[in-house]
């Protein structure tokens, strides 16, 4: 909205060197930034994407042990989530369209037959 041209890439490599978040993620981030990710999606970029395929079952290893034990962490299992979501192609929203049929008949649609389709649901 403002065009403030910002140079990202080297506000990351700042983070980096002068702040409490001195993670080696922010070098990861500074070349995504600078690779000109697909579609301008930073989970696209090479560094990016090695980074996730490497952390990723650990992450959920860490999500699952957290609930098991009843331990909320909202962010994580969020993050993880969402990273499910987007590499999912059909999701969740097969659900709802099956949960508006049941409460509301409003249909839904399959991918192996044409029209809108109801549900034999029980009530």
């Amino acid at each position: 909205e403002y065009d403030w041209s910002l140079n990202m890439p080297r506000i990351a490599e700042i983070w980096r060197a002068g702040c409490i978040i001195r993670s080696s993620l922010l070098d990861d981030l500074a070349d995504a930034l600078r690779s000109d990710p697909p579609q301008g999606e930073l989970i696209l970029a090479p560094t990016i994407r090695a980074r996730l395929d490497t952390t990723i079952a650990p992450l959920r290893r860490v999500v699952a042990s957290a609930v098991t034990n009843g331990i909320p962490v909202p962010v994580l299992a969020g993050a993880l989530a969402w990273y499910d979501s987007i590499r999912t192609a059909r999701g969740s929203t097969n659900l709802i369209q099956a949960q508006r049929d049941f409460f509301g008949e409003h249909g839904f649609k399959r991918i192996d037959k044409d029209g809108v389709q109801h549900g034999p649901w029980n009530s």
